[in-house]
């Protein structure tokens, strides 16, 4: 159960990040994780400077929960709904509403080439089919209304979502329709690590 933090632990970690880290093979010892570790993290997710300011400004609320969960370890989930709510922003704002709602807007994305596999770094062996993306048509929209419902998942999985949010939203701004164009990172974060991981592998990035 989650606790309402007593007045005097506001600024203590929650002790559930305390759990997580690396082994640093230079000294032999476990680098736990760290306030500045998660900020770095963060702090390289970035949103193209084509992405308009009303979306930036909401994705850095996302971001700036993110970095809270080093007090609240459940901000993960919350700083997760947020970003994915600033893919439909996004979506919105670029495509206009649809009538079948953040589906048929990725569904639209998808089908003009707004969005493609070669630009997530997540795939690392991109399908001319277009197949990662083509899923996300169904797993994005629930991934959203399950934290948007009612859930108790409770994963460190805030900056490995805002990364992805982040390659969904550039792509909406920086591919044209039906045309495959150059893709421009912003930022680099370790993509071998999977969502349980991703702020533990820090010395490889140098964080």
């Amino acid at each position: 159960m989650e606790d309402f933090k007593k007045i005097d632990e506001i600024n203590l970690p929650d002790k559930r990040n305390l759990l997580f880290g690396s082994f640093n093979t230079e000294t032999g010892k476990f680098d736990r994780l760290t306030l500045e570790r998660i900020y770095r993290a963060v702090e390289l997710v970035e949103l193209s400077e084509r992405a308009p300011e009303s979306v930036r400004s909401q994705f850095n609320v996302a971001k700036n929960l993110a970095v809270y969960t080093w007090y609240s370890y459940s901000f993960n989930q919350i700083s997760e709904l947020k970003a994915y709510s600033c893919v439909e922003m996004a979506l919105k704002d670029r495509l206009g509403k649809h009538k079948y709602g953040f589906r048929g807007l990725i569904k639209k994305a998808v089908t003009l080439g707004l969005i493609q596999d070669k630009g997530f770094e997540v795939v690392r062996e991109p399908s001319d089919s277009n197949e990662y993306s083509e899923g996300l048509i169904d797993i994005i929209p629930n991934l959203r209304n399950e934290l948007a419902h009612g859930s108790t998942a409770l994963h460190p999985g805030a900056v490995f979502t805002l990364q992805w949010c982040s390659d969904f939203i550039n792509q909406l701004y920086e591919n044209d329709s039906d045309k495959s164009v150059s893709r421009r990172y912003t930022w680099r974060l370790c993509l071998r690590c999977s969502v349980s991981t991703l702020l533990t592998c820090g010395r490889e990035n140098g964080i």
